[in-house]
């Protein structure tokens, strides 16, 4: 597997640093649990209109239609995500309330074996 840091510029935060590394390494996890040996999976940070932009992109397995509303449910699990890992379906849960606490956002956009883009966007310290 491939994984590369594309974009990084400095991008500073305000919020409890603990927190905000326990989402990155939830969806970071997530992108390398669900790509394949031969996939690749990517890491840009970026600063733009007041936002601090982190975006974990992948070729993974993807994530279905009828299931990308349910994905930031606790203990929600896809179909096809049971099958390619363990897990108790908590991860993006505990990133959806950790990027709440911190007037983030995160969101999914994602395509059946093409790959999911996890978007997380920050205020940014004055």
């Amino acid at each position: 597997m491939a994984v590369e840091v594309g974009k990084f510029e400095e991008t500073p935060i305000a919020g409890d640093a603990a927190l905000v590394r326990q989402l990155l390494l939830i969806v970071l996890d997530n992108a390398i649990k669900f790509t394949p040996a031969a996939g690749r999976v990517r890491l840009d940070v970026s600063a733009e209109d007041g936002r601090g932009e982190v975006l974990v992109s992948d070729t993974g397995i993807g994530i279905r239609p009828d299931e990308l509303p349910h994905v930031f449910e606790r203990f929600y699990r896809g179909a096809d995500a049971a099958h390619h890992a363990e897990g108790a379906g908590l991860g993006l849960a505990i990133a959806r309330w950790i990027a709440d606490e911190h007037g983030a956002s995160i969101s999914i956009v994602s395509q059946p074996g093409a790959g999911t883009r996890v978007a997380v966007r920050f205020p940014l310290t004055p």
